[in-house]
């Protein structure tokens, strides 16, 4: 009997260390069980390599590919589908390299965001991958996987990229038509219980969270967001009587925090979804990714009646000339008000925003630094002084009302910021992702030639090398320190430095080679000693989200 493996890759390793439940291919394991059920003879299975990696099971060091090829070898695949998501493409790559190597015939499929974007460049780029899909899987997979168990002819099947002697062949792109449903979740091929246990140990957030799919697709076209590159701004929403049975199922199994894996849910959607879920008496707890300033004012209070309790959130930039740059222009203080409304009524903020704009002054990074203080918050910094100044130190808060950090301008590629950047793109060795600091599947020296256009390579930018050096170094410590944001707010306060000033001066203090290399764990600690010769009292401080 022919097999089919899905394939995990590692998504990431060194900060939480949380597991998610492989969502994206428990919905095409559904699709492949449909296809056995109508006469076509395989077996299909998961192959969780990021939830082996983050048990123990397997090492995050160059025996990681021997261990994992040794494990999907041993299984004799006929095909192997990967999903690729944020940086695990490289993981890709590298292991599709030694499977071609042991089992020359194995057919190695790639999808996922990253790949849909530039199919045919990639797929011209990386010799050992068979095929890409591009977009939603489902549209694919029914005619894609009795050809690929047959005579490997896809000259008819929609959506993918493949080679036909010698050359590369792209298939025009297919969508799920509105009226098809998209597929509930196969969970039979995993065990969830490996995923709660691991993750009451390593939470994200909260303990009990799980990744459920709201739809797909967002509305908005933002220059350096590949998601809505990929969805083309065409979006639709499951039942909402599905989504509530599919988060009641997980509660019972310990997932008791759900959070929606679409980008920016509208608030039509949340409108409904709120009132069906107060309706029905649901009382789980959920988050999702939505853009606040596009909410009204009346939605806080029904978002929390129904169990919201986080949403994430782009905040980006206050700089007027970067937000049209991006494409998403954001009133700073009508979101700020937005967000302490939510805030007051028991909803937190994971707010992102993003620096390294072209053109970009110290004061305009000084400002968005500022910004996210506030955020963090949810206290104007005039309010935020005041507040640490009649407080004791060690009676402050341990952790803000929100988690806000701030990002590098990254250019994934396919995206309109990477078309417009891409002759001024370059490999520098400094990342600011948290994953490449002490990582070996993630590290410089795994990327440094990495130009596959997979997916999006983390030392791929448009600065010099002294200004990738400067924007990694001050925003790693900028991070550190914002986990932490009214201990932060009462050390700019002791030392009489504006955020940015402070950053150059950590820098200087500690070396900026050690804070651009140095592993999480020695990186804050040697933070904290900083810190320890300003305040008497320092509260446990990591990065490591919700802790």
């Amino acid at each position: 009997m022919k097999k089919i493996l899905l394939i995990n890759p590692p998504v990431s390793i060194y900060v939480n260390k949380t597991a998610f439940i492989p969502l994206p291919l428990l919905v095409l394991g559904t699709c492949l069980k449909k296809i056995r059920e109508e006469g076509f003879d395989f077996s299909h299975e998961v192959v969780d390599l990021d939830l082996l990696l983050k048990q123990g099971r397997f090492s995050d060091d160059s025996n990681f590919y021997q261990q994992a090829c040794d494990l999907i070898l041993g299984k004799k695949p006929d095909v192997l589908l990967f999903t690729v998501h944020g940086l695990n493409h490289i993981v890709v790559l590298n292991l599709s390299e030694k499977i071609k190597k042991e089992r020359p015939s194995c057919l190695i499929v790639v999808g996922g965001v990253g790949p849909t974007l530039k199919a045919n460049e990639a797929l011209k780029r990386c010799a050992n991958i068979d095929v890409i899909v591009k977009g939603e899987g489902e549209p694919a997979l029914k005619d894609l996987i009795p050809a690929a168990l047959s005579n490997r002819n896809f000259s008819h099947v929609p959506s993918v990229v493949y080679r036909k002697d010698g050359n590369v062949v792209e298939n025009p792109r297919s969508f799920l038509d509105k009226d098809e449903p998209i597929p509930f979740p196969d969970y039979s091929l995993v065990r969830i219980e490996d995923y709660i246990m691991h993750n009451k140990k390593h939470p994200y957030i909260h303990p009990g969270f799980v990744p459920i799919e709201s739809g797909r697709g967002c509305p908005y076209c933002c220059t350096f967001c590949a998601p809505a590159k990929m969805w083309e701004r065409r979006v639709r929403y499951r039942p909402v009587s599905e989504i509530m049975e599919e988060m009641k199922y997980l509660s019972e199994k310990g997932g008791n925090f759900s959070f929606f894996t679409q980008d920016n849910l509208e608030e039509s959607f949340l409108i409904n979804f709120s009132e069906a879920l107060i309706k029905e008496k649901v009382g789980l707890p959920w988050g999702c990714y939505s853009r606040l300033d596009r909410l009204s004012d009346k939605m806080a209070g029904l978002l929390s009646k129904a169990g919201c309790k986080m949403i994430f959130t782009g905040i980006e930039t206050t700089n007027r000339n970067a937000q049209k740059s991006i494409r998403k222009v954001i009133d700073s203080s009508a979101t700020f008000k937005k967000l302490q409304d939510f805030n007051a009524n028991g909803i937190s903020l994971i707010g992102s925003f993003i620096a390294g704009f072209p053109d970009e002054t110290e004061d305009d990074i000084d400002n968005t630094m500022r910004f996210a203080i506030e955020c963090a918050t949810g206290l104007r910094m005039e309010q935020l002084d005041q507040f640490v100044a009649k407080t004791d130190q060690d009676k402050l808060p341990a952790k803000g009302a929100n988690i806000c950090a701030i990002h590098v301008l990254y250019h994934m590629p396919g995206t309109d910021s990477f078309e417009q950047e891409r002759d001024n793109l370059k490999i520098t060795e400094y990342s600011l992702h948290p994953d490449c600091y002490g990582s070996y599947l993630f590290s410089y020296n795994e990327f440094k030639n990495d130009l596959s256009l997979l997916g999006s390579n983390p030392y791929l930018n448009h600065f010099t090398e002294d200004k990738a050096r400067y924007y990694c170094s001050v925003l790693r410590l900028f991070n550190f320190l914002n986990s932490r944001p009214y201990y932060f707010a009462l050390l700019l306060k002791m030392t009489a430095q504006a955020p940015l000033a402070l950053m150059k001066d950590m820098v200087s203090c500690l070396g900026e080679q050690f804070v651009l290399t140095a592993k999480i764990e020695e990186f804050e600690a040697k933070s904290r000693n900083y810190v320890n010769k300003h305040l008497r009292f320092v509260p446990e401080w990591t990065v490591k989200k919700g802790q």
